[in-house]
């Protein structure tokens, strides 16, 4: 097994990640544009709903510019978290004759492994954590994305913003969220080591944004002038109590709403576009198989939104710093700690 280089990327970085599971898409098609013999079918798979702003919407929106280029027509299933239904759907996709099919989260991987083994002449892709890369098949190519540049990125923006008392709502203890929080830690006191860090706090799922803003609204009260989430469903919990509270926030995703993004810095986000698009031009020239690829700030697989100057609170510098700070991750010339 080999990592794999994108055309967009200077280098693909393997370092320790896992996947976040989130919320996938609505069913959909697109006819192509091109001429039949060049298009790839392609049969994708969510565990949630796509239009979640975050992790599933990632990848729909991917499959959607593929499929406008005329590269690509698609069938999008949501809500495939449990094995018991995508394993059907998987193997019903491979029995129509999709060249590609793709399953995006954590939740799936062991569903695609099972019937790419009986598929030998379909491709297949899984997501998982850093684990996952070394799992490549014949016909089976593996992705993750890196964990530590998400949360270093996010803590870097956090503390640039001179918040003194910084909250966290995370989803689950789970091993990759874990990661994420730890270098999130480390990137806010790379831009304000005087900030105070408050207890991380378990919503206890990656969807209760009821759980997520009652623990946003105690660490307000423990005086948290920024929160930080990791998004998917809870994300629409903390950035209404945040922007309830006037409190600055980190991680919200558009799906949370504009009142909810009204205070919301930025988020880092996927891009799965430059992954997506080299599985297609394997599968299109016969390269495809056995390769793991990571998406990072280096290969255009991480990206962050536009810095939020709220209403004046952040301060004008932020986006050349974070800018700075991601040219220096992509040419090496930074390493985070």
């Amino acid at each position: 097994m080999r990592l794999k280089t994108l055309s967009t990327a200077a280098a693909v970085a393997a370092t320790a990640a896992l996947v976040l599971t989130g919320c996938a898409a609505d069913s959909s098609s697109a006819e192509p544009a091109a001429a039949a013999s060049d298009v790839i079918r392609v049969g994708a798979l969510t565990p949630g709903n796509a239009n979640d702003g975050a992790f599933n919407q990632a990848l729909a929106d991917a499959l959607a510019r593929l499929a406008d280029e005329g590269l690509i027509e698609y069938e999008l299933r949501e809500q495939m978290a449990d094995p018991a239904t995508s394993e059907p759907v998987i193997a019903d996709f491979a029995s129509q004759g999709f060249d590609l099919i793709v399953g995006h989260g954590i939740e799936l991987g062991d569903a695609i492994f099972s019937v790419a083994e009986d598929f030998p002449d379909v491709d297949f892709t899984a997501s998982g954590g850093v684990d996952i890369l070394e799992k490549g098949t014949d016909n089976v190519e593996t992705w993750t994305y890196d964990a530590t540049q998400v949360g270093y990125l996010s803590g870097y923006i956090a503390g640039l913003t001179g918040a003194a008392v910084v909250g966290r709502v995370e989803s689950m203890e789970l091993d990759f969220v874990k990661v994420t929080d730890e270098f999130f830690q480390l990137g806010v006191a790379a831009a304000n080591p005087a900030a105070t860090l408050l207890p991380v706090v378990y919503a206890g799922s990656f969807d209760d944004a009821e759980a997520a803003a009652s623990a946003t609204k105690g660490l307000i009260d423990q005086g948290a002038d920024l929160v930080y989430t990791t998004g998917d469903g809870i994300a629409a919990g903390v950035g209404a109590a945040a922007a309830e509270a006037g409190v600055l926030s980190v991680g919200v995703s558009p799906a949370a709403g504009e009142a909810a993004l009204a205070t919301n810095v930025s988020t880092v986000d996927l891009d799965m576009y430059p992954i997506l698009k080299a599985w297609i031009d394997e599968v299109r020239d016969g390269g495809f198989g056995g390769d793991g690829v990571v998406s990072t700030l280096a290969n255009g697989g991480l990206t962050y939104k536009k810095i939020n100057d709220v209403e004046g609170r952040v301060p004008s510098d932020v986006t050349a710093k974070v800018d700075e700070l991601i040219a220096g991750i992509s040419d090496g010339s930074i390493t985070i700690p």
